[in-house]
Order: C-alpha cells, then structure tokens, then sequence
C-alpha cells in the first residue's frame, strides 16, 4: 500500500513521494541512523531470498557514476538519492550538442564499464534511468536490477513497458527491459549478456543526438518487431556528428551480437580520442631541391586521371557527402634536409589527413646530385603531424623512402636500403616508431 509522509520503514521515514518507477512507488526518505536523505523504491511484492542475494551482490558497486544500493528490506529497496533530471527529460527538449551528449555518453559507459568487469549488466538502460546532476555528473540508476525481474508483454505503452515483476528471477525465455531499447536477442527472449548493454548504450547515444529513438512504435509489439527486422535510420544522424562517432553508433547497434562492440571500454575509448571528419589537406614542402623526373610525372598524372574519372563514375552513383573544407599550408623542412624524387613519390598522407610523412636526406645539394651513384642510406622517414609544428624522424626508417600508409592510417610501409641495381626490400614499421 501506498506510503504516507511521516510513515516509518524501519530506520528510514518517508519524507515525501518522489514518483512511480518500474518496481513501484518511489518516496524521498530520511536514514535517521546516518542523518542522510535517500530514495527508497516499494515494490508491489516481496522479494525472493534470490533477489536479496543479488541485491546485496549490486551494491557492492562503488563508481562515481553508479547510483549506489544501500540497503533491501523486505520489499524495498534503498538507494542513493540522486538529484537533477532524466537524460529523459533532457532529450524533451531537443537533441543534446555534441559535446554534451557525448560526456553523459562517456559517463554511461564507464558505469557500464565498472559493472562489467563485475559480472552485472544492467538490461534495462535507457534515458530514463540515467539521472544528470545539477554539477553535470551522470548517474546510472537501477543497476542489474532488471537481472532480477521478469517481465510481463502486453499492449502498455513503449515508454514503461515490459514492466518488470519480482518473481522468479531470470531465464531463458524472458524478455526484460523496456522494449525501445531491447537488444534484437533481448525482444526474442533469448539469453543475454553484456552485449545487451552495448546495445542499449548505444540506442541511448543515438538517441541524445537525434532527438528521436532508434525504433519508434504504437505498441510493444511494432517496436520489438523493428528491433529485430529494420535498420536504424542513419540519415538521422546529424553531418555534423564525427565519422568516428558513427561508426561507434553502428558497432553498439549491430543486430548479431558477434558481430557487434564486445565491450564498453572500446566506446569509451572511442569517445575519449574521437577525431573531428578531417578537412581535406593539401601541402606544400618549400625546397629548392624537389625535383622529379618527366616520365613519372606523366605516369603519375595518368594514374590520377584514370582514378578522377573512376571516381567521377561513382561519384555520380552515389549521393555526394556535405561539403568540407579545403584547407593549404605549407611545410618548411627542418634545417639541413633536403628531399629528392629520383624514383618514387616521397610523400604520403594520412587516410584521416592528420599526418605526412615524407622522405628526406640530410645532406648538401651535391650529394642529391650524386644520390643515383651514391645510393640513398643517408635518406630517413619523417612524420608531421598537422598539429605540431616540427617533423620528427621516425626511428628505424633510415634509408627509407617511397613510404605509403596503411588503410587505418596506423602504420607506415617505405622501401629501404634502395641501391641502382640492388634489391629494394619493402618494410613496415609503426607510425610511432619501433621494430621494423
């Protein structure tokens, strides 16, 4: 039965009542041992020894973006109470700016995270239960507590349903959660793990910077039934949102879950060193020493001529992306490096347009004239990144040349110890340095 304000669970008196949650009633109440307020969460039943059990095993939890679970009474529950809004009630108001959406991002994922390495997951996220602090700190509340229940599907709204009964705890065959944020494997009942979560994570990600939740639906039933058969909408996705953003957003919603992010930890990291979409860079390097032969000049030309009209090709087959930026600049070689291009482009720039790396020889315009007869050891690789203002050597690139990027732009593949007549071995080596 409803609470009363005055009215006495043991230690805590109820203060005042804070609203309805999954469980049941939720009431604003006083610790009077520890002088503390708390929320205290009434459930319509009594909990089984197996909930108390598990219960116990969640507020072991202690992370600064965890609600944390003080207590379980008979058929309550008291927890940390946590002032400020819902991500819920934020996203009301619109799509959240980016940065904003990915620091509460961030903070959800290392509570998911904390709890992972713990054995919980959580099975019910969703804007609803995380709570932002006036100070911007994130809560996560409810932690595993959906592991405990079972759920019932029926015709309620999208919003609040399943709802979850306290029962029998879980088995194969349940489907818990809140159905707008069930993973595929979640709506069909099957077993769940933390994958689950990720899923949820990044239901909710998609929903902070759209506006609009990932599946949307009358009843239960047409949400779930999204869930597992279409596609997100990604052309909701704002342009402005990072590539790197994106493709995190699709790894967390891959359907199959071998196939989607194994663990929170990589959606944190990615946040943590997400890269804005990268202007296209054209650079210069001031040299009086550049200089390349006709005949690659021509082959190279006839190489960027057919690659511009396949390009064209396809382009036309396809929607073209925003415009971006085209940004110059040019490099000025640190003091006593000189390039030469007898053979081989010397230059290559990132796939992500953060970095060149480039050939160059310490040495005096003769010795460049003499190169052919003298062999290239004297030449190195340098890296330069845009947001630095000197090109470093990369350490075991002596004699490189020709270098060329990997696809994930991670690591650097040169010719070495290039000889008239001798073989030209080819090498890879990280694009921080290190064994080659």
């Amino acid at each position: 039965m409803p609470l009363s304000v005055g009215d006495r669970l043991g230690p805590y008196e109820v203060i005042a009542p804070i609203g309805a949650g999954g469980m049941g009633e939720v009431y604003r109440a006083r610790d009077t041992r520890l002088n503390r307020e708390v929320a205290i969460k009434m459930s319509l039943e009594h909990f089984s020894d197996r909930f108390e059990r598990e219960a116990r095993s969640i507020a072991a939890l202690n992370h600064p973006n965890i609600c944390t679970l003080y207590d379980v009474g008979p058929n309550y529950l008291v927890m940390e109470l946590v002032e400020g809004p819902t991500l819920a009630d934020r996203i009301k108001q619109g799509p959240l700016p980016l940065d904003e959406a990915l620091a509460i991002a961030r903070g959800i994922a290392e509570a998911l995270e904390a709890a992972h390495e713990k054995g919980i997951v959580h099975r019910d996220l969703k804007p609803g239960n995380v709570k932002i602090k006036p100070d911007g700190a994130v809560k996560v509340l409810d932690f595993g507590l959906a592991k405990m229940g079972e759920a019932s599907i029926g015709e309620a709204s999208p919003e609040s349903s399943p709802t979850l009964t306290f029962q029998q705890g879980t088995r194969a065959g349940m489907i818990l959660g809140t159905a707008a944020y069930m993973a595929p494997e979640q709506a069909r009942g099957k077993p769940v793990d933390r994958r689950a979560d990720i899923w949820a994570f990044g239901s909710v990600l998609y929903e902070t910077i759209t506006g609009k939740r990932v599946y949307e639906g009358e009843t239960v039933s047409d949400i779930l039934a999204a869930v597992i058969m279409k596609e997100p909408d990604w052309n909701a996705v704002p342009e402005s949102t990072p590539a790197s953003i994106r493709r995190l957003l699709r790894r967390c919603l891959e359907k199959d879950p071998k196939q989607r992010l194994q663990a929170i930890g990589e959606a944190r990291i990615a946040i943590e060193n997400r890269e804005d979409d990268a202007p296209k860079i054209a650079a210069t390097l001031a040299t009086p020493h550049l200089r390349m032969r006709h005949g690659l000049l021509w082959a190279l030309a006839g190489i960027l001529l057919g690659a511009l009209i396949t390009g064209t090709f396809f382009w036309g087959k396809t929607a073209p992306p925003a415009a971006r930026q085209v940004k110059h600049l040019s490099i000025t070689l640190p003091a006593g490096l000189s390039i030469s291009e007898p053979y081989f482009p010397e230059l290559a720039l990132s796939p992500e347009g953060n970095d060149l790396v480039f050939s160059a020889q310490r040495g005096s315009s003769n010795q460049l004239q003499n190169a052919e007869k003298s062999g290239y050891g004297s030449f190195q690789l340098y890296r330069r990144p845009f947001r630095d203002e000197q090109a470093q050597p990369i350490a075991g690139t002596e004699g490189g040349v020709a270098p060329m990027f990997s696809p994930d732009g991670t690591s650097i593949a040169f010719l070495s110890a290039i000889v008239p007549g001798g073989a030209t071995p080819l090498r890879k080596v990280a694009l921080t340095g290190g064994p080659v």
